[in-house]
């Protein structure tokens, strides 16, 4: 699976988490659909059996580089994860690229108060410093900042009189995300240093080998 994939699972799964309580939403697997928004309404149906409205939609719209993180140890060098071997002659060195991914989020409600409730939710989460934490490889956390935008009303008001009302509201989040990928390296296990002295005169030298010095790594020994 593709660790945007993961991100993207994360997030559908911190987005019921935050919001779920204002709609009295409560299975996660029914509430919540990760769609474009002009289909919400059939995939929410295919997973209730209606298109009966109260729930919750998500959708990743963007991703692009971000070269304000391209210089961070994690982009330039990666983490060192683990050895291939128990003579510790290749390393497994996980490394990332720095992205913007930017998702929209959408409310469906049929109470016009309850949508005011979970948007002002909204607007007070970027109050506490809100995150998506992971673990990469159950080893490396990972705190990938969320910002906010405007808050959009896209409710059909035209169309109350065919399908009834009910109101959407769309609101974005940028994660400040990575992509992770593995690579084998070999490592360095001895360094061989030989120290000479140097004596005559131009051009008619002569070098003789003074001393000789090993640099062993521990995983040669």
């Amino acid at each position: 699976m593709s660790f945007i994939k993961t991100l993207d699972d994360s997030m559908k799964a911190l987005v019921f988490a935050k919001f779920a309580d204002y709609f009295s939403l409560t299975n996660s697997t029914q509430d919540i659909v990760f769609a474009p928004k002009t289909v919400q309404l059939r995939k929410i149906a295919e997973k209730r059996g209606t298109d009966s409205v109260e729930f919750l939609g998500l959708w990743r719209n963007g991703i692009e580089f971000d070269w304000s993180r391209n210089n961070s140890p994690v982009a330039r060098r990666g983490l060192n994860l683990q050895y291939t071997d128990a003579g510790k002659s290749e390393m497994v060195i996980a490394k990332a690229v720095p992205v913007k991914i930017s998702y929209d989020m959408w409310f469906w409600t049929r109470c016009l108060d309850t949508m005011m409730d979970a948007t002002e939710g909204y607007l007070f989460w970027q109050f506490s410093n809100p995150n998506l934490i992971l673990n990469y490889l159950d080893s490396y956390p990972l705190e990938l900042d969320l910002n906010f935008g405007a808050v959009t009303d896209e409710s059909q008001y035209d169309q109350i009189y065919e399908i009834g009302t009910y109101f959407v509201s769309r609101m974005p989040i940028y994660l400040d995300g990575w992509i992770f990928t593995a690579i084998t390296s070999k490592t360095v296990l001895k360094i061989i240093l030989k120290v000479y002295l140097r004596e005559g005169t131009p051009p008619n030298y002569t070098d003789t080998l003074v001393n000789t010095f090993e640099i062993v790594s521990e995983g040669s020994s």
